[in-house]
């Protein structure tokens, strides 16, 4: 069989899943055709530009940059049937209709090339009943391939095979999915709606029995159902309103007309609530209604009774709360079953009748449990899968529970448990050697198609081991250690990966390591966030010491916690994070801070960040002073400072005036510095890797990542590749041209505007000012040349008179007890 190699892709169908998948090829820089039918006047492609124009209006935005919509290319079944022989993979994702979908097969089938993979994104069709409507030459090369919504961020994709689909095209497909495409791959039988749908839409079906069961409305089910059980936080309900109504029922309906020996048959049954809503046309977030409504800023949600929209209040009962906080899975189940009040019963029985469900059907449905507990997590957003919570709670003691509750008749099946999860010998589905598969009554190991060599370090499941390296040294804030090679790797392990005093020691002592004794460093967490803000106690506590003790104590009694958020707070707030003990001097600290990426920058073997999820203030700093940085696609990178009253200090003013400098290649800084200088200024955070490189915090030369599995091995072959081409740090650049006094004053003459039509306050033209005349190179003619040093002093001096003023306290002590910014 000739190996393919995917260099275009077609998308059949420009509906909300085709136009977005098209997407997301753009955003995996594959050549993408996007194909619908033609309009019936104008332009005959006007229906694939109208829903190429509604993806730049979606939130979450399907593109990683809007530019990227411009390489999907719109193409109708009319006139361009003949460019589907350029293509390697065929994509079909019309509606759900098994007779569109056949028609639509035997129309483009002669168009085909012979080694085109054919692939229907249905959420739930059965594969072989729809490869029988494709050409029997071609059906060896025909499968499922169903994307998740958003195909951007949901990382899921499952593969499901027909009879006759080769073996070797589907290695070859998952392998572009995985690496290109950056997807984790389930391979799924044919049975309706796969593995995450027939689970998900399962435990939302259980969720919706009990809670009428219990009595409870829509908000206090989401109220129980999201965080507390490690699910997002749209928990069910809201859920429902964002997949919509209309798709859900279409989701339950395939269930119920092909699945009518199975033993929750009955259950496969929407509420008269749910069709009523469906009627009148209240579909969920895509029709501005659903189970919930957002009027103004308040969120309202359905009563039942009324069926009018009433304020969501749902309030947990604190003694479940109590129960739902309990990080130990046995003890919370345990908590759960034997409380007697209704929220605590409801969720066992949620828990039960999904856990019996999982046991009963995961022969038919999957190849083993590893595949329905990752369909479920890269699907459905949950923290762990359902047989993973099973197997942290007790496998025995929770089986034992079901079987009592079947035999009591709560369960809502009465068929009892298969006998493979009552053998006394079994403590679990997961473990080192591999996945219980009950086909082979045996564990079935991980995939073994080359692609994964490339994940060092693969999605986690429970029951497996891992083992980072071995160590060179570890203290309370970071630890460095190798795989076995020369490439050293660098973890913090703080909270949030937050930039403290400790950090930065570690840092210097790592760059020093890895000049003596390795061939590269490279900057990589064993688990997101890069580095985000966390907290600025242990600043505002040397700030307090140099005043009075009184108001630190009382912010160290009211604050536990505080995350940043893109609108504020991170940089060189994070180094000074919160740390019991010696509280150094913060003017030392901002310097050493200072010290420190220039030291990633200069170190005499290649610095690597490899960069998933937050990278704000701090974090940012150091992505941007390292050799190379390899990002996620997902990466979201910025410097944030202003949001607490700062600005960059670590040397993040610095390099962005540096990068300005150099752009303009002797011309004209000010456009280029102007950019820079909103992005700072403003707070601005990339959505993702794409835009940081649009807005200079990445360069040319640094990577973006498909796989977030994948960015350790690639940040260790960027290192491999410096080293190749005998590898030196740049330059101490002494001459760097600055905007100079005349463009500080052009900041400042804008700003006055701003400050006049009250769109800033005074203390945040203050600081605006300051981050002019840092990045500008102060008070100084344009032009005029200066190093990094005078930059950095720059920047360290205005952080300091920043922080000296009771405004800029004043934020950062609300950011404190409130975790959001305050505008004074």
């Amino acid at each position: 069989m000739k190996r393919v190699k995917v260099k275009k892709v077609a998308v059949l169908g420009a509906g909300v899943m085709g136009a977005q998948i098209a997407a997301h090829m753009v955003n995996a820089n594959v050549e993408t055709m996007l194909f619908e039918l033609p309009a019936k006047e104008g332009d005959p492609n006007g229906n694939v530009n109208k829903a190429l124009a509604g993806l730049k209006k979606l939130e979450p935005a399907p593109a990683a940059s809007p530019a990227k919509l411009a390489y999907i290319q719109p193409a109708n079944y009319e006139q361009h049937l003949e460019k589907l022989r350029e293509c390697d993979l065929v994509i079909e994702a019309i509606a759900e209709r098994m007779d569109w979908k056949s028609d639509l097969y035997r129309k483009v089938a002669p168009f085909l090339n012979e080694h085109a993979i054919f692939a229907t994104n249905t959420s739930g069709l059965s594969i072989n009943t729809l490869a029988e409507a494709f050409p029997e030459q071609l059906r060896h090369r025909f499968c499922g391939i169903h994307f998740f919504n958003p195909p951007r961020y949901m990382h899921l994709v499952e593969l499901i095979p027909c009879k006759g689909t080769e073996p070797e095209l589907l290695d070859q497909l998952e392998t572009f999915l995985v690496s290109t495409v950056g997807k984790g791959i389930v391979r799924a039988k044919d049975t309706p709606n796969f593995i995450a749908n027939r689970i998900g839409v399962f435990s939302m079906l259980a969720t919706k029995h009990h809670a009428q069961a219990f009595k409870l409305g829509f908000d206090m089910v989401d109220a129980l159902t999201g965080r507390y059980l490690g699910r997002p936080k749209s928990a069910t309900f809201r859920t429902l309103d964002v997949v919509g109504l209309d798709v859900f029922s279409h989701v339950v309906n395939t269930m119920r007309e092909n699945l009518t020996e199975d033993p929750w048959h009955q259950h496969y049954e929407l509420p008269e609530w749910f069709k009523y809503l469906v009627e009148q046309g209240a579909l969920g977030q895509k029709t501005k209604r659903g189970i919930y409504q957002k009027i103004g800023k308040e969120i309202h949600v359905l009563d039942l009774h009324s069926r009018e929209y009433k304020l969501s209040d749902a309030k947990v009962d604190d003694g479940v709360k109590d129960i739902l906080r309990e990080r130990d899975w046995a003890k919370k189940l345990a908590g759960l079953r034997n409380s007697q009040h209704p929220q605590a019963q409801f969720l066992w029985a949620t828990f039960r009748d999904v856990f019996h469900y999982c046991a009963l059907h995961l022969e038919s449905i999957a190849n083993n449990a590893r595949d329905v507990d990752f369909a479920v997590r890269w699907g459905f957003g949950w923290d762990m899968g359902p047989f993973e919570i099973w197997q942290a709670a007790g496998w025995q003691q929770v089986a034992g529970w079901i079987a009592a509750d079947i035999a009591a008749g709560k369960s809502m099946a009465s068929t009892p448990l298969p006998a493979w999860v009552t053998d006394a010998s079994r403590s679990g589905v997961h473990s080192a050697k591999g996945s219980f598969s009950p086909a082979g009554n045996a564990e079935q190991a991980r995939s073994t198609l080359p692609v994964y060599k490339r994940q060092l370090y693969p999605d986690a499941l429970l029951g497996e081991t891992r083992a980072y390296g071995e160590t060179v040294f570890e203290n309370d804030a970071v630890r460095m250690w190798h795989t076995g090679d020369d490439i050293a790797i660098l973890s913090f392990k703080t909270k949030m990966h937050a930039v403290s005093n400790e950090v930065l020691d570690g840092i210097l002592r790592a760059v020093d390591e890895a000049e003596a004794n390795f061939s590269a460093l490279v900057l990589w967490q064993t688990e997101a966030p890069f580095s985000a803000g966390a907290h600025l106690l242990q600043l505002m506590q040397g700030v307090q010491e140099k005043r009075d003790g009184g108001m630190f104590d009382k912010l160290k009694g009211a604050v536990t916690r505080v995350k940043f958020t893109a609108a504020g707070g991170g940089g060189v707030g994070d180094l000074l994070n919160a740390a019991t003990g010696n509280v150094p001097k913060v003017e030392e600290v901002v310097a050493k801070f200072q010290q420190t990426s220039m030291r990633l920058k200069y170190a005499q073997v290649p610095t690597i960040a490899a960069v998933d999820g937050l990278a704000l203030g701090g974090g940012c700093e150091f992505a941007i002073h390292c050799a190379r940085t390899v990002a996620t696609l997902e990466s979201y990178i910025g410097l944030v400072e202003v949001g607490v009253g700062l600005l960059p200090a670590g040397g993040g003013c610095k390099e962005m005036a540096q990068r300005a400098a150099a752009e303009a290649r002797g011309g004209d800084i000010f456009p280029i510095i102007k950019r820079y200088f909103q992005h700072i200024a403003m707070g601005e955070v990339a959505k993702s890797a794409e835009l940081a490189r649009e807005m200079g915090y990445l360069r040319a030369s640094d990577r973006i990542v498909l796989n977030k599995f994948e960015l350790l091995h690639i940040a260790k072959e960027e290192a491999k590749a410096l080293n190749a081409t005998a590898y030196r740090p740049p330059l101490h650049q002494r001459q760097i041209p600055v905007a100079g006094r005349t463009s500080i004053a052009t900041f400042k003459a804008s700003m006055i505007n701003m400050l006049e039509g009250g769109f800033i306050s005074e203390h945040d033209y203050n600081i605006g000012c300051r981050v002019a005349e840092t990045m500008c190179g102060g008070d100084v003619e344009a032009g005029s040349m200066v190093d990094e040093d005078w930059l950095l002093d720059l920047e360290r001096k205005n952080f300091m008179e920043l922080l000296a003023t009771d405004k800029t306290q004043a934020r950062i002590e609300y950011m404190l007890k409130n975790g959001k910014p305050l505008r004074n």
